[in-house]
């Protein structure tokens, strides 16, 4: 089964109803968002959730509040391998059998839905909605820990100060889920002569002279209670000896340096090799078995720490291959723009928000909106080329989206000179096509963003459409549905015609970016130039209004 969607209530810094991840159209997801937001508490409560004996502390309660009970809830999807799943197919209830757990648990888009609801330190109350009810049926086929934890997707916690330790601990789990499961049918025959060989050496050891002994010391009181009766040490009538047992846990991990005849200790490299050898382990498996099949959930925190921005690089790609086509789905934490690639498909980005309440929300970008058709894909290669630094904006309380360089340059300057403590992000869209898709960006994410751009004029030289004169009303369009999604989330400003007719600059078009700087140089807060009038209005009053009817009056 593939996890679909993780809906998640007052588990630890997650607080309300409104934190959500949902991988229907994504393989990997991201969760951005400020420091202490709860990003971490969506990695750990899928493990919380998976787990069949969970029990809650009062850590895990939000506020560590009991009488706030936790919900967790996990969607489903069952997959056409499930189908052939012998095990699902008779699933175990009770002394009974649920042959027909798809008719009563999985719905019309082959979905099952399993919550488990945490009401003191104790273990969860587990519900499965069911179609023909339309309601939570306790238990059902969440009921069955074994089972469902079996079958859902397995998490790998990567965790960001991983130690040698907890590295050995997880690369034997994958052995013992991944390698042994294979031992039975690429090894039958020499696991058969080992366990024939096992049964003879255990028959030898009861009729030694030394199990022989023990027998009798062990007889000669118990007779002395029970005369009719006699205790033997003897090897269990069991043709189920699971030799396979011995190669779980018996897994150790070294590191050498190419060069050197010596095993190295892995504490004198650091967490971030710790990190990278889980992680590599998890790429081996990827390569041995491909396929659709989402068997695991990787869970990876903060996957930057500790790596050189080259390093980065190459993990987020391999991270992003790892995705694809394999048994593994993907959660990463990061707070590094350069972990982003906006222009991989079957991925999102989700921003996890605490409003001042403290009420935790969660708000996904994926393909919908960065690729959702061939003009759109285009544009994000063509944006990722120009300006790779493009996703710092999403980590950003507010942004000012800018047409070009200079007014990149400007208002970076002023922002930098005059309102320092302000936390506002600059972001050169490169053109003013690429404003509306920025803005839709930005709303999606629910970050206040404001544009300002050139109203350019109506008509061309040759007196034709101005094709930058009709973005003006595509502009204004966006700012007013980002407003009826939250109040105040967007604005626009305008300089008449451009920028540098609005403040007199003159330039030969390749001496702008310097003409700019020394432009904004130039400035004092009380110097009357629109530039700096537009900055004070939308870090103060907001009282400037540069709706389509004041464009229009324009030209």
């Amino acid at each position: 089964m593939k996890l679909q969607k993780l809906i998640i209530k007052n588990f630890r810094g997650l607080k309300g109803e409104n934190n959500i991840i949902d991988f229907s159209s994504s393989n990997i997801i991201f969760l951005i968002g400020l420091n202490n937001v709860g990003k971490s508490s969506f990695l750990r409560a899928y493990e919380f959730f998976i787990n069949s004996a969970q029990k809650a502390n009062t850590s895990d309660f939000y506020n560590y509040d009991i009488n706030i009970p936790i919900e967790i809830e996990g969607v489903f999807l069952k997959d056409e391998y499930d189908d052939d799943d012998d095990e699902l197919a008779a699933a175990s209830k009770g002394k009974g059998t649920d042959p027909d757990w798809i008719k009563k648990w999985v719905d019309e888009n082959n979905f099952i839905r399993i919550k488990k609801i945490w009401t003191e330190t104790n273990t969860a109350d587990k519900f499965t909605f069911s179609p023909e009810t339309d309601e939570w049926v306790l238990n059902g086929f969440g009921g069955m820990p074994s089972l469902f934890q079996k079958h859902s997707p397995t998490p790998i916690l990567i965790s960001a100060m991983e130690t040698e330790n907890s590295l050995e601990e997880k690369v034997n789990k994958l052995i013992q889920d991944e390698i042994l499961k294979k031992l039975k049918d690429d090894y039958g025959e020499d696991l058969n002569e080992l366990v024939t060989g096992v049964k003879r050496l255990q028959q030898k050891i009861a009729d030694s002279e030394i199990v022989t002994k023990y027998n009798e010391e062990i007889n000669e009181y118990f007779k002395k209670v029970f005369s009719d009766l006699t205790l033997k040490l003897s090897p269990k009538d069991d043709d189920n000896i699971k030799l396979e047992d011995s190669f779980k846990k018996n897994h150790s991990v070294t590191i050498s340096k190419d060069g050197i005849d010596r095993n190295e200790v892995f504490t004198q490299y650091g967490h971030g090799v710790i990190r990278q050898a889980l992680y590599n382990f998890l790429t081996f498996l990827k390569r041995s078995r491909e396929g659709k099949k989402k068997e695991y959930i990787i869970l990876y925190e903060e996957p930057e720490l500790f790596l050189h921005p080259e390093i980065t690089f190459k993990l987020r790609t391999s991270l992003y291959d790892l995705a694809d086509n394999s048994p593994f789905q993907v959660i990463c934490a990061t707070h590094s723009p350069l972990m982003i690639d906006i222009s991989k498909p079957h991925s999102s980005l989700v921003r996890v928000i605490k409003k001042e309440d403290e009420t935790t929300f969660t708000y996904q970008v994926g393909d919908e909106v960065f690729r959702s058709d061939s003009d759109r894909k285009q544009r994000i290669q063509m944006i990722n080329r120009f300006n790779p630094h493009v996703c710092e904006s999403f980590y950003a309380k507010m942004v000012i989206i800018v047409e070009g360089d200079t007014e990149a340059i400007v208002f970076r300057d002023l922002i930098k000179r005059f309102y320092n403590d302000y936390e506002v992000y600059v972001l050169n869209s490169g053109s003013k096509n690429n404003i509306p898709f920025f803005q839709e960006i930005f709303t999606a994410f629910h970050i206040n963003h404001c544009v300002i751009h050139d109203s350019d004029t109506r008509l061309n030289k040759n007196n034709s459409i101005n094709s930058a004169w009709t973005l003006n009303s595509s502009i204004w369009n966006k700012i007013v549905s980002a407003n009826q999604i939250m109040d105040g989330m967007a604005r626009r400003y305008v300089h008449v015609e451009n920028f540098e007719i609005a403040h007199g600059i003159t330039s030969n078009g390749k001496d702008k970016p310097i003409r700019a700087f020394n432009f904004a140089q130039g400035l004092q807060f009380d110097s009357d130039v629109p530039c700096l009038a537009l900055l004070k209005d939308l870090l103060g009053d907001k009282i400037i209004l540069h709706d389509n009817n004041y464009i229009e009056q324009l030209n």
